[in-house]
């Protein structure tokens, strides 16, 4: 059986081939989407600050979330940005999560690169293989249910990924703290 990669995320606006810097479509999404203007306003004071960040090129705004915007860069590569944190209560990027190739925090912002994924040909089977896999990694899983394949993402490698970091979350507030200690502990 053969599974044709598709694409996580389509792209919503974005016109023309031509890649944009990042500073520039956000401004652009300023005006076009008001009723994003305040987390828009946020993310265009706080990356005009670098401008490694402000010059990137992306090639497509894909989509966002109740605190991120998502675009794709003209390598194929998924650019996040959030917030805040994407992982709760700052844990580490785990064997589930979606590769990040690079992470910074600029203010309140912080920025993500990422692989892109694909969902075509996901079933119920690989959202329990995930969920098994942060329970292996003693987190519980959270706001990813049953059949829940909108969650989940393939690698052009056949790996399997969480999408949204959030779906794994610490047991309680103890455990958070007590991995917080271990990893202090260890780096020394």
């Amino acid at each position: 059986m053969k599974i044709t990669l598709q694409n996580r995320y389509p792209a919503q606006t974005f016109k023309g081939a031509e890649p944009v810097r990042l500073i520039n479509i956000l401004q652009k999404l300023r005006q076009t989407k008001p009723e994003d203007s305040e987390m828009t306003d946020i993310f265009i004071k706080e990356i005009s600050k670098n401008k490694n960040i402000a010059e990137k090129s992306v090639k497509k705004y894909l989509t966002k979330g109740s605190n991120a915007l998502v675009f794709e860069t003209p390598d194929g590569k998924i650019l996040k940005l959030t917030l805040g944190n994407h992982f709760p209560m700052n844990r580490p990027v785990e064997s589930f999560d979606v590769p990040v190739y690079e992470h910074r925090k600029i203010g309140k912002v912080h920025y993500y690169l990422e692989e892109k994924l694909y969902q075509h040909g996901l079933s119920d089977v690989f959202v329990e293989e995930i969920k098994d896999s942060i329970r292996k990694k003693g987190y519980r899983p959270f706001d990813i249910y049953d059949g829940d394949i909108n969650q989940i993402g393939l690698s052009k490698e056949g790996k399997l990924y969480l999408l949204d970091p959030e779906c794994a979350k610490y047991k309680t507030i103890f455990h958070a703290l007590f991995d917080k200690i271990k990893r202090i502990l260890i780096k020394k």
